[in-house]
């Protein structure tokens, strides 16, 4: 075999989790979930180690979707006809994904469900605001999934090029909503990060790879998801 680079390996690995993604919907949901749990963390004002563990429970329900995939796909190849060992195989494999998402269910009621988040639920209680980094990770989880799903509704393109919406360019102004919202007395830095998210969204224009129909739909999905997201977190911290 070959030796490749870390790029390489890196890149080909994307091509793989983008194939999972396209063609077993069960991937997509968990992406979706994924997103709409991490949002929930942030409003609920978790705590470091309970966002440590939601962040656990979501990786092992993606892998265990993942090692599903790669098993089908390689007993496919290995048994194209109907085989009773190779249900047997495709059983087991699915039987993974559904103990990790029974333990990723357990691990966010755990979670969820307590005296502390029912009273940040209710704007109550002394739990601290979430961490920035908290946020930020909430909105770019988000924005990539929404990015994610557009792309596979719209049917063509790939995660890092082409497709109905511009990922960078969302990608680039979710980085200047935050930019906003962190040095509300700054108009330097914030001018420079607008510039910077101009700047990115122009050349994907520039060089042909998105329409400026495409860059804006990015621009507009990062703003509503950075606004939105934000927004929520200034209103429930008082700031």
């Amino acid at each position: 075999m070959k030796s490749r680079s870390l790029l390489q390996s890196v890149a080909h690995a994307i091509d793989g989790l983008v194939h999972v993604l396209h063609t077993h919907k069960h991937m997509r949901y968990h992406f979706v979930i994924a997103a709409v749990v991490l949002v929930i963390s942030a409003l609920l004002r978790v705590s470091r180690i309970e966002l440590l563990l939601l962040c656990a429970a979501i990786t092992l329900v993606v892998l265990a979707e993942l090692v599903n995939s790669a098993i089908e796909t390689a007993v496919d190849l290995v048994s194209p006809e109907h085989n009773a060992l190779a249900k047997v195989a495709k059983d087991v494999a699915s039987a993974a994904v559904l103990v990790s998402c029974v333990g990723a269910i357990l691990v966010g009621a755990g979670v969820f469900i307590s005296r502390e988040s029912l009273e940040a639920l209710q704007g109550a209680g002394n739990r601290p605001a979430p961490h920035f980094l908290h946020v930020a990770l909430v909105g770019v989880v988000t924005v990539l999934s929404a990015v994610i799903v557009a792309k596979l509704w719209g049917g063509r393109g790939t995660v890092t090029r082409g497709g109905v919406v511009s990922a960078h360019s969302a990608l680039a102004f979710f980085c200047f909503v935050s930019v906003w919202f962190l040095a509300p007395d700054d108009i330097i830095i914030r001018a420079l990060a607008f510039v910077l998210a101009v700047l990115v969204a122009q050349s994907r224009v520039e060089s042909g790879i998105h329409s400026l129909r495409e860059v804006l739909i990015g621009v507009v999905v990062a703003l509503v998801v950075g606004i939105g997201l934000y927004g929520a977190f200034a209103m429930r911290t008082g700031s």
